[in-house]
């Protein structure tokens, strides 16, 4: 063996407990950022809350006008009642969802949005409900075009609206879905009456009665009861002006005191003295 083949590479082992400068350096500046990381943070969070101290005690921010938009039946005085805003409050702590919420609660404001206006203005904006119908449950209630029943009337309001009676207060707690859909039906034929064609107009009708069980009836200011059921109510009422073609050439239309519709293909007819089925 030569001696070069002899020859060993020596590593000298760092004795245990002793450190490496750079790497030591290098530790100690990863720490001295995170701390100045740290530090910068929360005085960054800390002017920030003054900040917005400032800002929420800062006048200029006060709330000074209140717009409304959309209100027809509602006064100005009435929407900003029923908002709950206060008079003077920084704008920048106006809750606006909450706002929203209150507005929506009132039964005349079917939606409501509402958003600032910097320095110190908010604007209302609202869609009223339009009654279309009145309900008779032993309380009087503004129906609306949806067929909701959202408000009872006060004295002194409007009542020329088409009336829906035959129904109790336990029926609308109980089935008020239904009611509802009896009265979107309702509604629908009193919209195929105004088109005309079906021999009866949508203003010589008193009142429209609601039957969970019978379903629709139709009662004429000139004393005629319709009885319609529960469904088809546009070939019922075209059945409804045949039969009162065919009557009147008879002479016999004006002594029609019921007529009953809810049949496939015929009517049944009753006067004050007799009853017959017409096909």
């Amino acid at each position: 063996m030569t001696e070069k083949s002899r020859l060993r590479l020596t590593v000298k082992k760092r004795p245990r407990g002793d450190t490496d400068p750079v790497r030591d350096r290098k530790r100690n500046r990863l720490v001295l950022k995170c701390l100045l990381g740290v530090c910068l943070t929360a005085d960054l969070v800390l002017a920030l809350m003054l900040l917005g101290l400032l800002l929420l005690n800062m006048p200029y921010f006060n709330l000074r006008q209140v717009d409304v938009i959309g209100n027809q039946r509602l006064s100005r005085t009435e929407v900003v009642e029923a908002s709950g805003m206060e008079g003077g409050i920084n704008l920048l702590a106006v809750d606006l969802g909450e706002i929203t919420s209150r507005l929506k609660r009132h039964p005349w404001i079917r939606s409501a949005t509402v958003y600032r206006r910097f320095p110190g203005q908010l604007i209302v904006e609202i869609e009223e409900r339009t009654p279309r119908a009145i309900l008779a449950a032993e309380k009087l209630y503004y129906v609306d075009e949806q067929a909701e029943f959202f408000t009872s009337l006060l004295p002194g309001e409007p009542v020329n609206f088409p009336l829906f009676t035959g129904v109790v207060s336990e029926e609308l707690k109980a089935s008020g879905p239904e009611i509802q859909e009896m009265i979107r039906s309702g509604l629908g034929l009193l919209d195929q009456l105004d088109r005309g064609g079906f021999g009866l107009d949508a203003v010589e009708i008193s009142q429209i009665r609601l039957s969970m069980d019978d379903g629709l009836s139709l009662h004429t200011r000139g004393g005629q009861v319709v009885i319609l059921g529960k469904g088809d109510f546009e070939q019922k009422m075209q059945r409804y002006g045949r039969l009162k073609k065919f009557l009147t050439q008879r002479g016999e239309w004006h002594n029609a005191r019921i007529i009953n519709l809810d049949f496939e293909d015929r009517a049944l007819v009753r006067t004050s003295d007799k009853a017959f089925l017409q096909g």
